[in-house]
C-alpha cells in the first residue's frame, strides 16, 4: 500500500510539474502585427563565412551552441580565435573535482606538450588571433547559449538557448592529452541533473529561454529517459524534432524525433519542438513569433511555446494564424498546403486549403490528448511546417 501510494505521489508531482509548461501556446498574438524571426536553438558557428551563411538564409537570432569548451560564443562581436584557449574562467572538473578557473593552458601543458602529436602541437603556445565574426549586421540578435555533453550518467547533449553556463575544455577527444595526463573532463563530467540545473541558473532572463533535449533519436535515447528529463524543471523545454546533420547516411531518417515527441505528448506531458540545423548550413528552422525584434522577445516566444518549426524555413510557406480556443483548431498559412492534424490518435483531419477550422469537442479531449498542425507544401519544394501543440485537459 504504501509504495503504491508513493507512486501515485510521484506521478502527481510529474503531471504539475509537466503542466507548467504553457499548455495553450499563441494565445493573445496578433498575427497581423507580430515579426517572424528565423533562428537555431543548436547551430555550431564560429566563423564569418559560416554566419554569413545563415545571414543570406534570412536569420536574425543567434544562440550560438558551440561546445570545446561549452560555451556561450556572446557577444559575437568579442569572440577571437582560439579565444577560450587564452581566456578560461569557468569550473572544469579534474580529477573528478570540480575545479575554480582560471586555467593558463599554455603552462598546464608545459610538462607533457611533448608527447602531444605534432599535427596538434604545432598550435602551441596558444594565441588569441583576429575577431572571429567581422561583420555583424545591425539587425542581428543573440543570446548566450552553448550545447553540453559528457554527464556521469546519462549520454545527452543539451543546449541552453538564453544560458551563460559553461562547462568543459577546448581539448576534444584528449588531443592535448589534458584528460590522460591531468585528468580535466572536457564535458560537464556532472550528472545532467547538475548540470541542468546550473544552466538554468545562469538564464539570462527569468521569464526566456530555457534548456533543449538533442536529437533523441540519434542518441539512441530510451523514452523513459526522455521523460525523467523532461519532469525534471518545467524550463527544459523540449526536445529536437528534427535534426538534420543527426542523417548518419542517405536515407537515413535518424535525424527525425517525431515519434519521441507524440510519444511524450501523449503521455500528457507538454513538450515543444524545436527544428534545428546543429553542424548542417541547410534544414531545420525554427520560426519565432515575437511583438518586437529583440533577444529578449525572442527568449520569452521560446518560454512560451509561440514558435513554428520548418524544415527549410526560405519563405515557401509560413502559417500566419495558429490558435484553439478550447473548441475549434484554426490555422491559416500563406498559401495552399496540405494540412495534417496530428494527436494521440495519429492524424485525425487532413484537408488541402489555406485556412482550416476543426472543431474539437470537449467530450474528445481524453481520446486525443493534444492537437498539433503538421502543413505541406503543395508545389516541389517539400517545406512542411509544424505547430506546437495544444494539451487537452
Amino acid at each position: 500500500m504504501f509504495k503504491t501510494s508513493c507512486i501515485s505521489l510521484m506521478a502527481l508531482a510529474v503531471a504539475a510539474s509537466a503542466q507548467e509548461r504553457n499548455p495553450h501556446p499563441y494565445q493573445g498574438i496578433d498575427w497581423a502585427k507580430v515579426h517572424q524571426v528565423k533562428t537555431s536553438s543548436h547551430v555550431h558557428i564560429t566563423d564569418q563565412a559560416k554566419l554569413d551563411r545563415f545571414i543570406a538564409k534570412g536569420f536574425t537570432f543567434f544562440t550560438l551552441s558551440n561546445y570545446y569548451p561549452s560555451a556561450p560564443y556572446y557577444p559575437m562581436s568579442r569572440m577571437t580565435l582560439n579565444y577560450y584557449r587564452v581566456h578560461h574562467e569557468h569550473p572544469v572538473m579534474v580529477n573528478g573535482v570540480l575545479t575554480k578557473g582560471p586555467f593558463d593552458w599554455n603552462e598546464i601543458l608545459k610538462p607533457w606538450i611533448a608527447e602531444v602529436d605534432a599535427q596538434y602541437s604545432k598550435s602551441y603556445p596558444f594565441k588569441e588571433g583576429g575577431k572571429a565574426f567581422t561583420n555583424i549586421p545591425d539587425n542581428i540578435m543573440e543570446a548566450p547559449n552553448a550545447e553540453h555533453h559528457s554527464f556521469t550518467d546519462c549520454n545527452a547533449h543539451i543546449t541552453a538557448p538564453g544560458s551563460f553556463y559553461k562547462s568543459g575544455t577546448f581539448d576534444a577527444r584528449n588531443f592535448f592529452l589534458t584528460k590522460s595526463k591531468g585528468g580535466y573532463n572536457y564535458g560537464t563530467g556532472l550528472p545532467w541533473r547538475k548540470a541542468v540545473d546550473n544552466m538554468l541558473a545562469e538564464l539570462q532572463y527569468p521569464d526566456g529561454g530555457g534548456v533543449v533535449l538533442n536529437h533523441p533519436q540519434w542518441s539512441s535515447f530510451k523514452r523513459d529517459t526522455m521523460l525523467e528529463i523532461l519532469d525534471h524543471d518545467p524550463r527544459l523545454l523540449g526536445i529536437e524534432v528534427f535534426n538534420h546533420t543527426s542523417r548518419t547516411k542517405v536515407g537515413d531518417a535518424i535525424n527525425w524525433s517525431e515519434d519521441y515527441w507524440d510519444y511524450a505528448l501523449g503521455t500528457g506531458r507538454q513538450c515543444f519542438g524545436f527544428f534545428v540545423h546543429d553542424w548542417s548550413s541547410t534544414n531545420g528552422v525554427n520560426i519565432l513569433i515575437v511583438p518586437e525584434l529583440n533577444a529578449h522577445e525572442c527568449l520569452k516566444a521560446y518560454r512560451q511555446g509561440n514558435w513554428y518549426g520548418a524544415v527549410y524555413g526560405q519563405n515557401q510557406l509560413g502559417f500566419t494564424l495558429i490558435s484553439f480556443d478550447g473548441a475549434t483548431l484554426k490555422a491559416n498559412t500563406d498559401k495552399t498546403a496540405k494540412f495534417q492534424v496530428v494527436s494521440k490518435e495519429g492524424i485525425i483531419h487532413e484537408s488541402t486549403t489555406a485556412s482550416l477550422e476543426l472543431p474539437i469537442a470537449k467530450a474528445d479531449y481524453a481520446k486525443h490528448g493534444f492537437l498539433r498542425i503538421k502543413a505541406f507544401a503543395t508545389d516541389d519544394s517539400g517545406e512542411i511546417i509544424f505547430s506546437q501543440p495544444f494539451m487537452l485537459k
